[in-house]
């Protein structure tokens, strides 16, 4: 991206076994594990996470902050379910538009019905259908 941004992606249980290596990061992690828990002292060595705990007690104190925090977390959910939804769908309508394909394919080449059934799946009914 740019020499500016570094992102990390960090498993906190994973992290938890190898703490100690990296101060920083370890304070880092700690601040957005349990951001009660850091020392005053620590905000002061680090300018970001200075930053970053003013923030979050802004949005902690403030009510309409916190309700538009929420919202967006809930919007984000459902922007999630919509298009798992929508996509879990669209992929079984595309399985059976295959199947029905297949199965006509089957069928011009006089290829038994119990044979189409035990291939596609579809029933004896919607194999005939495709007469």
């Amino acid at each position: 991206m740019t020499k500016k941004l570094d992102i990390a992606i960090i498993e906190i249980p994973k992290y938890r076994r190898h703490a100690g290596r990296n101060k920083k990061l370890d304070t880092w992690v700690k601040f957005i594990d349990k951001p009660e828990e850091i020392i005053m002292r620590e905000v002061e060595e680090n300018e970001g996470l200075k930053e970053a705990q003013e923030l979050l007690e802004q949005i902690s104190l403030d009510e309409h902050e916190q309700e538009l925090a929420f919202k967006r977390e809930l919007y984000e959910m459902d922007k999630k379910a919509i298009k798992a939804a929508g996509y879990y769908e669209g992929l079984e309508e595309g399985i059976q538009k295959e199947k029905i394909e297949i199965a006509k394919n089957m069928y011009k080449k006089g290829i038994s019905i119990a044979t189409i059934i035990e291939c596609t799946g579809l029933t004896k009914e919607e194999i005939e259908k495709l007469k």
